[in-house]
């Protein structure tokens, strides 16, 4: 309900020119389920208040299933309106936030000056109207039973546990009416009950004779509109503080942590117990909040303020301070404390210090010291003076950074890190970036970089394989020490390697030989040759051969089977895997192998007693596609006597004459229309 009223407090102002609606809440309960509501603008909140709401419910669910056709129930026989003014009377002297909303509901004039506390800002303003509708909600968000009397709250008793309703609430207008007002609706079921919850983060500070209570607002402003502060001495019987409830008028402008504080005056050295209790918009009174215990003391009137040292040598420093002279009487002595940093923690390094004193001299510097001067009072109380900076004349360096490491990824991201340095004045690191160890580093930090790890970004697409870095430690006194190692870091490759060029071939009666300038890149690590055979677009290159040898730049393909036209190309591969373009590739036609004399065996017989003569031969590793044979004798010169199938084996010659001497040779027809030469045999029948 809280943020239904700063929400109306915050609209009002449009209420001219945006349309009214009518806006509601519920709180359900196991037996019950209570509803309030308002109207968002003014003009429109006093036309309503003098033509009453209609409330009805509808169930739209009952132990889980859809109730179709949905029932509908109207929760009152009559237009809900405010009570008359004499039923306001005993309640308004209970509680003032009765009559204030009496007043604005039906006081003749309605004028309020806005008093000095925290209600003013609800207060300040201008308009009447404005005032009566703003005041009207901030006191009915007060006091439950007044929502009710005003009409605007209701109980419905009649609800049953496993159904589900959809509440709303509507202007009574007459039927002709054409003033616009929304109709407002709400979900709930006795299902839905929750317990309230405790008030949180309520913590106490106790000071001289008060103490200051804060609790978070912000986390449970939509369950509690307001919180009354108890207080105990014994932690058993607790009273409350405040006579009227304190509430947050003003909506945050961030959804941040927002903290509600409660000043109260309590004596000095006396144990006392805090709680906080929050109060629905429906009149519910939530469970207390932990208990926060503590007691006031009295803190000393004056601080000790350090106004000047001085340093006689490097290891001497002089503290002189100021402190009330008639504050002596209060305190036992002062105390000297000394700490590495201005965090702490601060050490006594001298005690006893006479409460008359205001010099004291300290030997044993560091190289950082951060001085305080703590006055002890009586009553155990300190009162502690701002720290101060000693520092000797310092000319020594710190030592140089060790551990120097990084990695560099493949878009260029470098990142740096090192062992941190433990000298107490460190004010930090200077980094350093070259590509040639032999030229000069630049900073790249241009300040003092305070952390043990850096980001940096190259430009990888260019022509350095390596980066170098080197580092350096400064002091608060911008002494600066040696550099670091040098880091040498690789780039990582993304750039492949140049191309290799196919310029040359020789074809032979065995294959084809090939040549090529190798990748002028530096980290080459291979060479492949790839081919394929023409006349088909869509035959992939065959892997024939990796180079490891960067003095390769030729290879010679005895793998030919047939003859055809062949398409050479060479890729380069660097350290890193990379591949360059593949080379132009070369086409190259080769007629096959030659046959020669071991390729063919040609022999004969002589049948006498069948009379024929048996001729045999075998080819090896070539596509014959037809032989022809030719036949002569010692009179008369070969000539072609048949033509047979390449797949053949032989031939029997069955025309012959007696004793005649016969020449027969054998001749192969291959792919392309080549011919072997003639293998020759003699045999006489």
């Amino acid at each position: 309900m809280k943020g239904l009223v700063i929400l109306l407090l915050l609209t009002s102002s449009l209420w001219a020119q945006d349309t009214a609606s009518v806006k509601v809440i519920a709180r359900s309960l196991p037996n019950k389920v209570i509803l309030r509501w308002a109207v968002d603008q003014p003009l429109a909140w006093k036309n309503a208040n003098e033509l009453g709401f209609w409330i009805e419910r509808a169930t739209i669910s009952r132990n889980g299933e859809a109730v179709v056709p949905i029932e509908r129930k109207q929760l009152v026989t009559q237009p809900l309106r405010p009570k008359p003014l004499e039923e306001w009377e005993a309640l308004a002297l209970q509680d003032q936030n009765v009559a204030i909303l009496a007043q604005a509901l039906y006081g003749d004039t309605f004028e309020v000056s806005p008093p000095g506390n925290q209600m003013g800002a609800v207060y300040a303003i201008n308009d009447e109207l404005e005032q009566r509708f703003t005041i009207a909600l901030v006191a009915a968000e007060q006091n439950y039973e007044a929502s009710k009397l005003a009409g605007w709250a209701i109980e419905d008793p009649s609800v049953i546990a496993g159904e589900k309703y959809v509440y709303s609430v509507s202007v009574a207008f007459p039927q002709q009416s054409n003033i616009p007002t929304n109709n407002g609706t709400v979900y709930a079921s006795p299902d839905m009950h929750e317990a309230l919850p405790k008030p949180i983060g309520l913590a106490g500070v106790f000071t001289d004779k008060k103490v200051t209570l804060r609790w978070n607002f912000n986390l449970l402003q939509h369950v509690y509109s307001n919180y009354q502060i108890e207080r105990s001495r014994d932690n058993i019987s607790f009273e409350p503080l405040n006579g009227v409830p304190i509430f947050n008028a003003q909506q945050p402008k961030e959804a941040s942590e927002i903290s509600m504080f409660y000043m109260d005056s309590i004596p000095n050295n006396t144990n006392f117990y805090y709680r906080v209790i929050g109060k629905t918009a429906f009149g519910e009174t939530g469970p207390s909040s932990e208990i926060v215990e503590g007691k006031a003391e009295e803190t000393l009137g004056f601080v000790p303020r350090i106004y000047q040292k001085e340093l006689p040598t490097d290891n001497k420093v002089i503290l002189r301070w100021e402190f009330k002279e008639e504050d002596n009487s209060l305190i036992d002595k002062f105390q000297l404390r000394k700490a590495n940093n201005n965090k702490g923690p601060f050490l006594t390094v001298v005690d006893n210090i006479p409460n008359t004193a205001r010099e004291i001299t300290y030997e044993g510097l560091d190289r950082v010291n951060y001085f305080t001067i703590v006055a002890m009072g009586k009553n155990k109380l300190e009162s502690e003076s701002y720290s101060t900076l000693v520092q000797p004349v310092d000319s020594l360096p710190p030592t140089n950074p060790i551990g120097l490491i990084g990695t560099m990824d493949t878009t260029g991201v470098v990142k740096l890190s090192w062992s941190k340095n433990l000298e107490e004045d460190l004010g930090g690191y200077r980094i350093y970036r070259s590509n040639n160890p032999q030229a000069e580093f630049s900073e790249v930090t241009q300040t003092t970089f305070k952390h043990e790890n850096y980001t940096d970004t190259l430009s990888i697409a260019n022509l350095n394989k390596k980066i170098y870095y080197k580092i350096l430690a400064e002091d608060q006194r911008f002494n600066r020490s040696k550099f670091s190692e040098v880091l040498i870091m690789d780039k990582p490759d993304i750039i492949p390697p140049s191309t290799p060029i196919l310029n040359n071939y020789v074809v032979t009666s065995d294959g084809i030989r090939i040549y090529w300038v190798p990748s002028s890149s530096p980290d080459i690590s291979s060479h492949i040759v790839y081919r394929k055979t023409g006349g088909e677009h869509d035959i992939q290159w065959e892997k024939l051969f990796e180079s490891k040898s960067l003095q390769d730049s030729t290879f010679y393909d005895v793998t030919l089977q047939d003859p055809n036209v062949f398409y050479y190309t060479v890729v380069a591969i660097d350290s890193v895997g990379l591949e360059s373009t593949p080379a132009k590739p070369v086409s190259v036609t080769w007629n096959g192998k030659a046959v020669t004399d071991e390729d063919v065996k040609f022999s004969g017989t002589v049948n006498r007693e069948l009379r024929f003569i048996n001729l045999t031969w075998k080819v090896k590793n070539f596509h014959v596609l037809e032989y022809r044979l030719y036949r002569g004798t010692d009179n008369h010169p070969l000539k072609l006597y048949k033509t047979l199938e390449g797949t053949s084996k032989g031939f029997n010659d069955v025309d012959l004459e007696v004793n005649t001497n016969y020449n027969y040779g054998l001749q192969l027809v291959l792919n392309g229309g080549r011919t072997s030469l003639i293998s020759k045999i003699n045999l006489k029948y």
